[in-house]
């Protein structure tokens, strides 16, 4: 698979784009957002009232909480959440492409994946993030030493008993800063770039991973651009939200205090789904320049943002 290589600038154009991805269709687009919140809230309610069901009718009983049979119900909804992220992304993205080329598309469309096998395959990349995440933390344990995670463990449960204790030094703390910056880039680039491999380049799971993981070695300037672009705007919006969070709410608190939450909640949500389409679209356009079959992009130059 022929993988372009592409200036750091990239990045920034990436990040402009994606600013103005849901402007042809925002009905569509964060529409089908809206729903992707919604459904991986909807299954982690599911699984909250079911444990909880279990503890009250023991506690009813007159029993102590089975953890046996909570951890039994626990274990496989979280699987299932983690299996259905990456089918629903695929969704969302499958709707900023289809808006992207000005093609009509609706915000149901983002379920279009669970009802196609090349969009049911996209769940093999949950065993995948499982995986990751076992390595990165067998990783840090390897660098900070197991009593690191024992005594901070210990920290974390007395914070909970309302106790105050230093938290513990790792070993190697710049060795372990820089093995996690490495690992996260590669393990997020290799989990993004490979949803719209293998849902729009029909590549394997296996292929779609071998070339998500060549485009980021190929390309770490402008991946990084974009990721650094990114989290800087991502931290400046969110101190905004909150400041509009806390507007609202009292706002709405002088009415009742229910729409106060209520509000807080709505702009919270919102937020959460603007976030969303930028990270998927962001995804979608680097998929689109650096594997897709169309002319490498420009260079373009950097004046300003549109918003």
């Amino acid at each position: 698979m022929d993988i372009r290589r592409l200036p750091t600038s990239q990045g920034m154009v990436w990040f402009r784009q994606a600013i103005d991805l849901g402007a042809k269709n925002p009905r569509a687009v964060f529409g089908a957002s809206l729903l992707v919140i919604g459904a991986l809230y909807a299954t982690a309610l599911l699984m909250a009232v079911v444990i909880s069901a279990l503890a009250v009718g023991g506690k009813a009983a007159g029993k102590a909480p089975d953890l046996g049979m909570a951890l039994a119900i626990a274990l496989p909804m979280t699987l299932l959440l983690m299996l259905l992220v990456p089918v629903l992304l695929g969704g969302l993205m499958h709707v900023v492409r289809e808006a992207e080329s000005g093609r009509p598309v609706r915000a149901l469309d983002v379920f279009t994946t669970l009802q196609h096998a090349d969009g049911r395959r996209l769940a093999w990349l949950g065993l995948v993030q499982v995986g990751l995440a076992v390595a990165g933390g067998l990783l840090t344990v390897a660098i900070t030493g197991s009593d690191y995670w024992r005594d901070y463990l210990s920290v974390m449960q007395a914070a909970m008993q309302g106790a105050v204790q230093a938290m513990p030094e790792p070993k190697h703390p710049g060795l372990l800063f820089l093995v996690q910056m490495l690992f996260n880039y590669f393990s997020y680039a290799m989990m993004l770039f490979a949803i719209p491999l293998m849902l729009f380049s029909r590549s394997g799971l296996v292929d779609a991973l071998r070339a998500a993981l060549r485009a980021s070695v190929r390309n770490p300037g402008a991946n990084l651009l974009a990721g650094v672009l990114f989290i800087a705007a991502l931290i400046v919006a969110a101190i905004v939200v909150a400041l509009i969070t806390m507007l609202v709410t009292l706002l709405g608190s002088m009415i009742h205090p229910t729409l106060g939450a209520i509000l807080a909640m709505l702009v919270m949500v919102a937020f959460a789904a603007v976030v969303l389409v930028l990270i998927v679209g962001a995804t979608y356009l680097a998929w689109r320049d650096t594997f897709g079959d169309a002319q490498p992009p420009e260079v373009q130059p950097v004046h300003g943002f549109e918003a």
